[in-house]
Order: structure tokens, then C-alpha cells, then sequence
């Protein structure tokens, strides 16, 4: 949304790819389409793209194989790229130095062609590559972090128009606080505004519900954890919030055996 708002106040049209671990090299350029119960192969949004100079948002970039980053450097470095239809993709200065060899169907790089990436950083828990690594010398990086406390409270505001402004202090508080404690190697996860809204969100549908009850979607990934518990309910206790078996502690579980019928 941060992307598309960027965009839309620089009036630019964009093309949109999320890549994932199956992206391929051939998804990159063509995509299939079921047209009159038959399927057809289309340019993908990465050559609409670099055809008509619009801004190519490639979304998950760190989900894709390394050969597919591979292609994307060289596309982006070199400004070439084989289609797997035959048809070259050319940067101006190679289109004009093939003189009379460049083919009609050859895709030429508009001046106005521009790639917006947007990639999670390396690691546990997004488990992807090292997209800067890899295609860092050919983007202009920015890292977007966590917004402020004020930031974070005008982005919640809308999700829980009934849950008392001073519950959405507390929260802004406490997810501050393990974001610190993620920084300090004490947490693993690295809770963002994300699971934030989630708990305004449940408060807002379910008010009858406490606090630690809706912080249950958030912290239950780490009930198994003794450790990452209490790191837990310390940091919400200090901001005031009580996170209850119904809000981080494991269920209990019980099985019942059947008994066999002589």
C-alpha cells in the first residue's frame, strides 16, 4: 500500500509481479490466460512493462530462486534479455548499434522504465534469499522500518473506532518493546504493525473479549516456549496488559481412549 500510494502520487502507471520459490525464468516473460476455453500465452506484466514505460513493481523478491534473480540482474545491469518466444529485449544503445539486424518483434527498453522491488531482509522468519546481496548493486535501497508510537496509532485508529484510546497505547507500547527485545536477540519473530491491527481488529469484533484473549493470535506461536512466554508477559505486564491462558498459554490437551468392546 506504501508502493502503491508512491506511485500514485507521482502519477505513474504500474505493471505487478509477486514472485514466489516457484517463479520461474518463463513465468518472468509470458503468462498463461484462458481465453474461450483455450489457453493462451501473453507478454507478462515485466514486458508491458519494458515496452510501454511503466513501473514494474516486483513484489516477494526475496521469495524467488536465485536463477530468477540471476535474469533480473541482467536484465537490469545490462539491459538485455532473451524471450523464450525468440524475441530479444534491447536497451536503446543496443537497438540502435544492431542497425539493420533488429528484428520488427524485438522488444525495446522504454527511457521511462522503472522496477520498484519490494523484498523482506534475510533470515528467520521469512526464510527467503539475500535479495540485497545478490541485486544490490544495481537498486538504490531504502529500508522501510517500523513506524513511530504517533504513526502507528493513526494507522490503528480506523480498525478499532471503539476500543479506548488508552488500549491503543498500551498495545503501541508493548509491540515497541518486543520489537526491542527482537533487536536484542532476546525474541526471534520480529512482531510488526502487522499483528497490531490483528488484536485492535479481534477487540473491535469481539469487545467482550479482554485484551490477553485477543493477543492470543499473536502469541500462541510462542506458547511451546517457556522462555519467549515470559519475555512476553513481561513486556505486556509492564504496559498494563495481563496476558492470560487464553491469551498465550497453551491449550490443554486431552485424548480420550477408546475402550475395546468384547
Amino acid at each position: 500500500k506504501l508502493a502503491d500510494r508512491l506511485l500514485q502520487l507521482l502519477r505513474l502507471e504500474r505493471q505487478y509481479m509477486q514472485l514466489h520459490r516457484d517463479s520461474t525464468v518463463q513465468s518472468l516473460t509470458v503468462e498463461a490466460e484462458l481465453v474461450g476455453g483455450a489457453v493462451e500465452w501473453r507478454d507478462s506484466p515485466l514486458v508491458l512493462a519494458l515496452r510501454h514505460g511503466h513501473v514494474l513493481m516486483l513484489d516477494e523478491a526475496d521469495k524467488a530462486p536465485l536463477e530468477v534473480v540471476a535474469v533480473l540482474k541482467s536484465l537490469l545491469a545490462d539491459g538485455q534479455m532473451l524471450l523464450s518466444d525468440g524475441r530479444r529485449v534491447l536497451s536503446p544503445e543496443a537497438a540502435a548499434a544492431e542497425g539493420s539486424l533488429l528484428r520488427e518483434e524485438d522488444v525495446i527498453i522504454h527511457d521511462q522504465f522503472r522496477v520498484l522491488t519490494l523484498a523482506n531482509r534475510p533470515g528467520f522468519p521469512f526464510l527467503g534469499n539475500d535479495f540485497f546481496r545478490e541485486c544490490g548493486t544495481v537498486f538504490a535501497a531504502h529500508v522501510v522500518d517500523n513506524p513511530d508510537a504517533a504513526s502507528q496509532l493513526e494507522l490503528m485508529a480506523p480498525f478499532g473506532t471503539s476500543v479506548p484510546p488508552h488500549v491503543h497505547r498500551r498495545i503501541v507500547g508493548a509491540f515497541d518493546e518486543l520489537r526491542c527485545l527482537v533487536r536484542d536477540g532476546l525474541l526471534a519473530y520480529p512482531f510488526s504493525v502487522r499483528e497490531q491491527v490483528s488484536v485492535i481488529k479481534h477487540l473491535q469484533a469481539f469487545p467482550q473479549d479482554s485484551v490477553g484473549q485477543a493477543l492470543g493470535n499473536v502469541a500462541s506461536f510462542d506458547a511451546m516456549d517457556p522462555v519467549a512466554t515470559e519475555q512476553l508477559r513481561s513486556a505486556f505486564a509492564r504496559q498494563g496488559i495481563a496476558l492470560d491462558a487464553a491469551g498465550g498459554a497453551a491449550p490443554a490437551l486431552t485424548v480420550e481412549l477408546a475402550r475395546e468392546v468384547v
